[in-house]
C-alpha cells in the first residue's frame, strides 16, 4: 500500500513590500504638471492634467499612490489631490531642479523602502544590477517578479536625487555628507580658534600656536528620514560609522509611524479667536483660576 499525500490547504500568496510605481524623477514631473494649475484639485481634474481620461483608471490611482509615497501629496483626503509643502516648493523651482537638491533629498527619504536600501548599501563602490536585485529580494522583502521594476525605479531615483551615478551597468552610491556638505556639519561643529586665555592655551603656550584651528570630526549619517511640515520638517537621524543591523528596521518603522502622527498634529487647522471672544475651555492653554471664596 502506497502512502497517500496528506492534502493541505492552499497557502496564501505572499505579499511583497510596496514601493512607488513611479520613479522620483517621473513623480516630480507629474506633480509639477498638476501644480501648474493650482495646489488642490478634485480627482477628475488631476487625472486630466496627467493625461488620463478617467480618475477610475488603475494607472491614475497608481500614480497617486506613488506621489503619496514620495511625500508630494497630502494623505488623508480621499476626494481631492492636495500638494504637500514639499511639492509646492518643487513646483516653484520648476523646470530646472539642479538647485533643488535638498528638496529632492527630502522627497527621496520620504520613501522608506528606498531610503533603507540606500542606507544599507555600500557607498563609493560600483554595484552591479544583479547584486542590487538579490539584495532587495533577500533582504528587503520585494517579490522576485517585481524586483527588476524596483531596481530600475531605485536607480533612476538615486541618480535624480544626486545620491549616485549609473553608467548603464553599475550603480555607485555616494555618501550623503559628500553630496550635501553644507547640510552635513551643524553650525556648532564649525572650526573655531583656540582662545589665548583658555586653560588649555595657557598650559601649552610654549608648544602650540595660538592660531591653531581645532575641528570636531563629523560622524557620518547612517540614516536620515524627514517628514515635511508647514514651514519646516520633522527629522530623524542616526549618526554612526558602523553599518546598521537588520534588526533595527522594525524600530525605524515604528519611528516612522510616530513621525506621521506628529506631522498630523503639527499641520492641523489653525484656530484664531478675535479679541474679547469667549474662548472654549478646550482651547485654553492657561485657564483663568477659579474665583476665591469670600
Amino acid at each position: 500500500m502506497t502512502d497517500q499525500p496528506i492534502p493541505s490547504a492552499a497557502e496564501p500568496k505572499r505579499r511583497g513590500v510596496g514601493f512607488p510605481g513611479l520613479s522620483l524623477r517621473d513623480s516630480v514631473e507629474a506633480i509639477v504638471t498638476i501644480g501648474q494649475h493650482g495646489a488642490t484639485h478634485n480627482h477628475d481634474a488631476a487625472a486630466a492634467y496627467l493625461g488620463h481620461s478617467t480618475s477610475n483608471s488603475g494607472a491614475f490611482r497608481a500614480k497617486l499612490a506613488a506621489l503619496r509615497d514620495w511625500g508630494l501629496i497630502e494623505r488623508g483626503d480621499k476626494d481631492r489631490v492636495t500638494l504637500s509643502g514639499l511639492a509646492r516648493q518643487l513646483v516653484m523651482e520648476a523646470p530646472d531642479h539642479s538647485d533643488a537638491r535638498k528638496l529632492l533629498l527630502t522627497a527621496f527619504e520620504s520613501c522608506g523602502v528606498f531610503g533603507m536600501l540606500y542606507n544599507d548599501s555600500a557607498k563609493e563602490t560600483p554595484l552591479d544590477m544583479q547584486r542590487i536585485r538579490t539584495s532587495v529580494v533577500m533582504g528587503h522583502g520585494v517579490l522576485s517578479d517585481q524586483a527588476d521594476k524596483f531596481v530600475d525605479s531605485f536607480i533612476d531615483s538615486v541618480a535624480y536625487a544626486g545620491l549616485g551615478n549609473f553608467d548603464g551597468g553599475k550603480l555607485t552610491l555616494l555618501p550623503r555628507d559628500s553630496v550635501f556638505r553644507d547640510d552635513a556639519v551643524p553650525e556648532a561643529d564649525e572650526p573655531r580658534a583656540v582662545s589665548a586665555t583658555s586653560d588649555v592655551a595657557r598650559g601649552a603656550a610654549t608648544a602650540v600656536n595660538m592660531t591653531q584651528v581645532v575641528t570636531k570630526p563629523t560622524v557620518p549619517i547612517a540614516l536620515r528620514q524627514a517628514w515635511p511640515i508647514d514651514g519646516g520638517e520633522i527629522e530623524f537621524i542616526i549618526r554612526t560609522p558602523e553599518a546598521l543591523p537588520p534588526s533595527i528596521w522594525e524600530q525605524v518603522a515604528k519611528m516612522a509611524l510616530v513621525a506621521e502622527e506628529m506631522k498630523a498634529k503639527l499641520t492641523g487647522p489653525y484656530v484664531e479667536f478675535m479679541p474679547g471672544a469667549q474662548v472654549p475651555a478646550a482651547y485654553r492653554t492657561n485657564p483663568a483660576p477659579a474665583p476665591a471664596d469670600d
